[in-house]
């Protein structure tokens, strides 16, 4: 009798123990938004064949276009009888409508950053660099020109949420027979100032964190990549080989720790040392991913990604130091913001939130 007591209560014990588990929700504000309907600040924009509707206002074939990284704000370039900047909030306000006489409309490379506070950067000729305040007033250019006699593909630029570290680089400086690359931090004193420079790798992804205070870049030579994350500073803090192509690159707030996938397929690095912590795959190729310290947590979303439709959508949570992985489909239709990235946030203890989609998803992780 005592033996299948004690049989009894095992069972019932292991039973009681919670299995390893993440349920994914929608946040109840989105149900109702479609592949073209996005969430902003306040409200949605609708975007669809390059047309843009945004609290009553319609916006036909921009040139150009941009969202603020809080999505309380928009930018567009449209060509009239000269090249317009465009400015509006998330309520359809008109913030600036200001003619560009000096920036040529037929320009091919033409691009726009919208900031959070109202500042937007326009970039032109391949690599000039416009900025102007929250009214529209210039306030300074920058020439991101590499100067190498073969030529190079258009500048970018990068910054963190709050447009506070920007980076100007050249993905891509031919060298003869060679390709190569530069990363620079400039300032709003219209200074700049050389971090990075491979003659034989070009950036395939430049990231500054969403605080400014690290910035991480991936280079390549075509068959091997090589991560590499900076201060805010420029100041190397560690590189090292990926042994492979690698999609992307994240790192953890506070800069302890850094994730990079590729095809099904992440890994969780500890910066002070370059040990790999742990590393997992999903059942889909893996679209973002992150690592959150305080819980432990690996994060990632999967799947294909066309255009800016997401198909057989899947979550995918590893619990890195227990060893254990957890994965659950995502049953409606996602969509991503473009240009915009899918940014993956902790909101409580195992909760998170995935946004920059049509539809922001909720996650509650049990371990």
């Amino acid at each position: 009798m005592k033996y299948l007591i004690s049989v009894f209560l095992a069972i019932l014990f292991f039973q009681s123990l919670p299995a390893q588990s993440v349920s994914v929700t929608f946040d109840p504000e989105h149900a109702g938004n479609n592949d073209y309907t996005f969430p902003v600040k306040e409200g949605t924009v609708a975007i669809s064949n390059n047309q843009f509707v945004i609290a009553g206002i319609q916006i036909i074939q921009p040139e150009a276009w941009s969202i603020s990284s809080e999505r309380n704000k928009l930018a567009f370039l449209q060509k009239r009888e000269m090249l317009y900047l465009r400015s509006i909030d998330h309520k359809g306000r008109l913030l600036i409508e200001k003619g560009l006489e000096f920036f040529n409309p037929e320009d091919t490379t033409l691009d726009v950053y919208q900031f959070s506070d109202g500042r937007t950067v326009i970039r032109d000729n391949v690599a000039n660099f416009t900025f102007f305040d929250p009214r529209g007033e210039e306030i300074f250019s920058v020439s991101n020109f590499a100067q190498s006699p073969d030529g190079e593909r258009e500048s970018r630029l990068s910054s963190d949420k709050a447009g506070k570290i920007l980076v100007l680089y050249n993905p891509v400086i031919a060298f003869g027979s060679g390709t190569g690359s530069r990363a620079q931090l400039v300032s709003f004193g219209n200074e700049t100032e050389t971090f990075f420079r491979d003659n034989n790798r070009e950036i395939k992804f430049l990231e500054v964190s969403d605080d400014g205070a690290f910035i991480t870049l991936i280079a390549t030579d075509g068959s091997n990549d090589q991560v590499l994350i900076f201060d805010r500073f420029g100041n190397e803090l560690i590189s090292f080989d990926a042994d492979g192509m690698l999609t992307g690159a994240v790192i953890s707030p506070g800069g302890e720790f850094l994730t990079t996938f590729r095809d099904a397929r992440m890994q969780v690095i500890r910066v002070a040392d370059g040990e790999v912590l742990g590393s997992a795959s999903s059942r889909n190729n893996i679209i973002q991913a992150s690592y959150f310290p305080d819980d432990g947590m690996l994060i990632s979303l999967n799947g294909n990604l066309n255009n800016h439709r997401i198909t057989n959508a899947s979550i995918t949570a590893v619990h890195v130091t227990r060893r254990q992985i957890a994965s659950e489909n995502v049953s409606m239709q996602l969509s991503k913001l473009v240009p915009g990235s899918i940014d993956l946030l902790r909101t409580g203890e195992n909760r998170f939130r995935i946004s920059g989609m049509n539809r922001d998803l909720l996650l509650d992780t049990r371990f």
